[in-house]
């Protein structure tokens, strides 16, 4: 179950890395307050220091088998960035999060029809 919720976690990743590129491809009204508001959650428990409820949720549920599977092992470097000192993640977020909300100046949203 646990793996489950680490496969999540990485597609939820991707979202808001590739979901910032194909918003300003799109424009889509909608999309970028999803995905501006998701960050902004993220950004927040980051700076707060509240774990991710995802985190949580394979904390919760992991076992043995889950340390010894191979996607696990591979998942879990990617989301955690292990091999980066955790000062250096947070400045990396808080830029892209200055990135995407700053992009609503420099791509503005479409005039509601």
């Amino acid at each position: 179950m646990a793996e489950y919720f680490l496969i999540l976690h990485f597609l939820f990743i991707l979202y808001m890395i590739v979901g910032f590129v194909v918003g300003l491809a799109i424009n889509h009204r909608g999309f970028r307050f999803v995905h501006a508001g998701l960050l902004a959650f993220v950004s927040t428990l980051m700076i707060l220091g509240i774990p991710c409820p995802l985190t949580i949720l394979e904390e919760h549920f992991s076992s043995a088998d889950y340390e010894g599977s191979f996607l696990a092992v591979w998942l879990n470097r990617i989301i955690y960035l292990e091999w980066f000192d955790p000062g250096v993640v947070f400045v990396g977020d808080m830029t892209f999060a200055m990135l995407v909300f700053s992009s609503f100046f420099w791509r503005p949203l479409p005039p509601r029809q």
